[in-house]
C-alpha cells in the first residue's frame, strides 16, 4: 500500500516542474550561470522564443549574477560604550538613538523578508504550473527569479540574525548603565517648558495658514505655491520644536525610571505619545520605536507595569503593536508559504465557522424531519449527512485558499489520500455502493419483515448507505452490512404484499384420523379471535408431514396479514395453543413440538 502511494505521488508530481535548485544553492553556481547563458544564447541564435522573452531571462540572469557576487556585509552600527562610573545624560540618550535606529532597521529588514517569502511562495506555485517542456513561456525567468529571491531572503537572514543579536547584547547593557547616568531634571523640565510656548506660537502659525488656504488667494497660482512652501517651513519648525521637547521628555522618563518613579513614567510617557500627531510621518514612525523600546525597557522595570500602561493610550498602544509584531511573526515555513499565529488562528476561526453552519444545517434537516415532511429516517438522515460533510470540505479548501496556500499541491497530496483511503476501505466504500443498488432495486424497503435466519427474523427499521438495521420482536437491532444483501440470501415475506402463510409443526397419536384432528383445530380457530384469513385463495389447511410408530406429525398452514403482528415467535405461539386446545378436547393427544 504505502509504494502504491509513493508511487502515485511520484507520478503526479512527474507532470509539474521542479525548482532549479541548482541556482542558488551548491558549490559550482557561477558554472551554473555561465551554462544557462550558453543555453539563452542558443536559443536566441535559433529562434526558439521571442525577443521579449529572451530578453527578461538575459536581464534576469544578470541581476541574479550580480547579488551572487556581493559579499555580505551588513550596516555598520556605531555601539557606545557605557562602561564609565558616571555617564552623561546626552550619551545614555545617544545610545537610546542607535538602539532605535538597529531596532528600526530589523523591522525593515523583517518585512522585507516577508514580502520575500510571499513572492517565493507564488514563484513556486507559477513554476509547479507549468510543464517542464513548456520553456518557451515563462519557465526559466520563474526560476532565475526565484533562486534571486532565495539568495536576497538568505542574505537578509544573515544580517537579521547579527542585527537581533548586537540589538539584545546593546540593550541589556544600556538597561544595566541606568543606575549610573546622571539626569538633570531640571534642565529637562525647563526645555520642555519652552518648547511649549514655541509650540503654542507655530500652532497660531498654521492656524493663519489655514485660513489663507480657505481664502480666495487658493484660487491664485502663485499664493498656492506660497502657501505649500509656508506649510512645509512649518512642518520643519514643528518638527525641530518637537523633536527637542521629546529628547528632554525621554531623559525625564528615564529619569523616573531610574527613581522608580512609576506614576511620573506613565504621564511623560503618555504626553510624548499626544506629541506625536504633529510630527511629520518619517519622525513620527522613528520616535515611537523610541518611545516602545522605552515602554519595553519599563515593563522590567516596574513589576506591575504591564496592568499599569493598559490603563494609559500610550501604554494600551505598546501592548497592542507587541500583541500585533507577535501574532504576525512567523512560525515556520511550509512548501514557501510562511505561517504566523494570525495565519492559523484565520484557518481554525473558518474552519470553527464552517463546523457551525455545518451543525446548524443538521439541525434544521432534523427539525424538518421531526414534523414529518420527510418520512424516510434513512433519507433523512442521507440529506443531513451529505449536506454535512459537503458544508465541511468547502470550509476546508475555502480556509486554505484564505491562508494563501498552493491549491495545486493540496490537490495532489489530497488525491493521493483519498486513492488510499479507497484502497484501504474497500469494504467500507463497497457496502455504501451496494446501498445505492438496495435503494435503486427497491428489494428491501423500511417496514418489511426480513428473515435472514432462525435468529435474526423482523422489521426493517432504518437503512442508508452503509447498512441496513432490522428490529426483532425482542426489541433486538442488528445492524446488517449491505453487502449481505446484495451477497447473500434472505427473505423479504413483505415483498410483494403484506400477506404470508405460517407454518406451524405438531404432532399427535394414532387414536384420533387426520379428519377428526384437522375439523377440531378448524373449528377451534374459527371460534378464537387469533388474526387470521379464510378465503377461497388463502384456505386454512392440516396437512401431515409423517407418520411413524407411535404417532403421526402434522403441519397447520395458516394465512395472515403481516401488519397484524411482527412478532413472529407470538403469533406461532397463539397458533400453539389453538392447536393444544383443539387436541386436549379429543383427550389421548400427544406432546405438541415446533
Amino acid at each position: 500500500m504505502k509504494k502504491l502511494l509513493l508511487l502515485i505521488l511520484i507520478i503526479t508530481a512527474s507532470f509539474s516542474a521542479k525548482i532549479d535548485s541548482a541556482l542558488y544553492k551548491g558549490e559550482n553556481i557561477t558554472q551554473y550561470f555561465q551554462k544557462i547563458e550558453k543555453r539563452i544564447n542558443s536559443q536566441m541564435a535559433q529562434k526558439l522564443k521571442k525577443p521579449e522573452t529572451i530578453t527578461l531571462e538575459k536581464s534576469t540572469l544578470n541581476k541574479l549574477k550580480q547579488l551572487y557576487a556581493i559579499k555580505d556585509e551588513i550596516k555598520p552600527f556605531e555601539t557606545i560604550s557605557l562602561d564609565e562610573t558616571d555617564i552623561k545624560q546626552k550619551r545614555y540618550l545617544k545610545a537610546l538613538f542607535m538602539l532605535t535606529s538597529l531596532q528600526n532597521e530589523i523591522t525593515r529588514l523583517e518585512s522585507k523578508e516577508k514580502d520575500i517569502q510571499q513572492k517565493l511562495f507564488e514563484l513556486k506555485g507559477n513554476i509547479e504550473k507549468t510543464l517542464p517542456k513548456d520553456d518557451n513561456k515563462s519557465l526559466l525567468n520563474n526560476q532565475l527569479q526565484y533562486a534571486f529571491y532565495k539568495i536576497s531572503q538568505e542574505k537578509i537572514l544573515k544580517s537579521l540574525t547579527l542585527y537581533t543579536q548586537l540589538f539584545t547584547q546593546e540593550f541589556k547593557k544600556f538597561q544595566q548603565a541606568l543606575s549610573r547616568v546622571t539626569f538633570k531634571e531640571k534642565i529637562a523640565k525647563k526645555i520642555i517648558k519652552h518648547t511649549d510656548k514655541k509650540i503654542d506660537a507655530i500652532k497660531n502659525k498654521n492656524l493663519l495658514l489655514t485660513i489663507d488656504k480657505d481664502s480666495e488667494a487658493q484660487r491664485d497660482t502663485k499664493a498656492q505655491r506660497e502657501i505649500v512652501t509656508k506649510e512645509k517651513s512649518i512642518q520643519k519648525e514643528t518638527d525641530v520644536a518637537l523633536i527637542k521637547k521629546t529628547k528632554a521628555q525621554i531623559l525625564l522618563s528615564l529619569k523616573y525610571l531610574k527613581k522608580k518613579n512609576q506614576t511620573g513614567f506613565l504621564e511623560v510617557t503618555e504626553s510624548i505619545e499626544d506629541d506625536f500627531e504633529a510630527l511629520s510621518k518619517e519622525q513620527k514612525e522613528y520616535y515611537t520605536t523610541l518611545l516602545e523600546l522605552i515602554l519595553r525597557f519599563g515593563d522590567k522595570r516596574f513589576d506591575d507595569a504591564s496592568v499599569a500602561l493598559a490603563s494609559t493610550q500610550v501604554g494600551f498602544n505598546y501592548i497592542k503593536n507587541s500583541a500585533l509584531l507577535l501574532v504576525n511573526k512567523t512560525l515556520f515555513v511550509y512548501e514557501d508559504k510562511a505561517f504566523s499565529i494570525k495565519t492559523i488562528m484565520t484557518f481554525v476561526f473558518i474552519i470553527m465557522i464552517g463546523f457551525i453552519i455545518a451543525k446548524l444545517y443538521k439541525n434544521i434537516v432534523d427539525k424538518y424531519r421531526k414534523k414529518k415532511r420527510i418520512k424516510s429516517l434513512s433519507a433523512a438522515r442521507l440529506i443531513a449527512n451529505s449536506g454535512y460533510y459537503l458544508i465541511i470540505l468547502i470550509t476546508f479548501f475555502t480556509a486554505l485558499a484564505t491562508i494563501g496556500l498552493d491549491m495545486h499541491t493540496i490537490f495532489v497530496v489530497v488525491g493521493a489520500i483519498l486513492l488510499w483511503l479507497a484502497l484501504g476501505l474497500q469494504g467500507f466504500i463497497s457496502n455504501y455502493a451496494m446501498g445505492i443498488l438496495i435503494k435503486i432495486d427497491r428489494s428491501i424497503r423500511i417496514g418489511d419483515h426480513v428473515e435472514l435466519n432462525d435468529q435474526i427474523v423482523g422489521s426493517v427499521d432504518d437503512m442508508d448507505f452503509r447498512s441496513i438495521t432490522i428490529q426483532t420482536g425482542d426489541q433486538v437491532r442488528y445492524i446488517i452490512p449491505n453487502s449481505r444483501f446484495i451477497a447473500g440470501e434472505f427473505i423479504n415475506h413483505s415483498l410483494e404484499d403484506n400477506i404470508r402463510r405460517l407454518h406451524i409443526p405438531f404432532s399427535a397419536d394414532k387414536n384420533h384420523t387426520h379428519e377428526k384432528i384437522e375439523e377440531s383445530i378448524l373449528r377451534t380457530l374459527k371460534e378464537s379471535d387469533v388474526s387470521h384469513l379464510q378465503t377461497a385463495l388463502h384456505r386454512t389447511q392440516v396437512i401431515i408431514i409423517d407418520i411413524n410408530r407411535k404417532i403421526t406429525r402434522y403441519k397447520l398452514l395458516v394465512w395472515i396479514k403481516q401488519q397484524d403482528n411482527h412478532d413472529m415467535p407470538v403469533v406461532k405461539s397463539q397458533f400453539l395453543q389453538l392447536i393444544q386446545k383443539s387436541l386436549a378436547s379429543l383427550q389421548n393427544y400427544a406432546t405438541i413440538s415446533l
